[in-house]
């Protein structure tokens, strides 16, 4: 039985969902490249991570994500070794191989941030991640290390422009079920909003 439509889940214009889903901020370089770790797009993720530390946005980067399922290598190690095969100085590299999630990404990853580096000497980062997940990440970050200032550098891996979001199944699918959950994470305390970012556009449910 189909869902009546005033039960259905309100949806903006392709252009508002992208603007609030995949979000975007100015890049100045950083005290930190914090990047969630990914099994998709290594190689995308590997080439621009290289080529902002060849422009020295940042000192250090710090990898976060453990084993995931079928795979008992840690996503960190994974994308480290693709960077130092780009002659990233794996000395630069801090991996953290114990989380399962973006929430954990981020909790386990602080106190290895002060073991290393120490907290309070992180004034600014950028935060490197899925382009159809690039609100969330900072909402992440802030919810659990509001204090240094946040950018991103979102990658895109998917076969088309981030314009063209809705002709890829899998791009689709995935900013889709960012605006769906965005909502429900902030709701539940898991994230936590950053008022300089796009807000999320009011819906009207349509008739037909």
């Amino acid at each position: 039985m189909s869902k009546s439509t005033s039960e259905q889940p309100a949806r903006g214009s392709d252009e508002e969902i992208r603007r609030y889903v995949m979000v975007k901020t100015p890049l100045e370089p950083a005290d930190l490249a914090f990047v969630f770790g990914t099994r998709h797009g290594i190689p995308d993720f590997a080439d621009e991570i290289a080529d902002y530390w060849q422009k020295h946005f940042f000192p250090w980067i710090l990898i976060a994500g453990g084993p995931t399922k079928g795979e008992t290598e840690p996503e960190s190690d994974a994308l480290k070794n693709a960077l130092t095969s780009r002659h990233v100085p794996p000395d630069r590299i801090i991996c953290e191989r114990r989380s399962t999630n973006t929430g954990e990404n981020v909790e386990f990853s602080l106190p290895i941030i002060e073991q290393h580096l120490g907290i309070q000497r992180i004034r600014s980062l950028i935060a490197v991640g899925k382009i159809s997940s690039s609100r969330r990440y900072l909402m992440t970050l802030e919810r659990h290390w509001p204090g240094p200032k946040k950018m991103i550098l979102p990658i895109n891996y998917f076969s088309v422009s981030e314009d063209e979001w809705t002709k890829d199944p899998e791009f689709k699918s995935r900013v889709l079920a960012e605006w769906d959950k965005l909502p429900r994470y902030e709701e539940t305390g898991f994230l936590k909003d950053i008022p300089s970012l796009p807000p999320r556009p009011s819906t009207r449910l349509k008739n037909g």
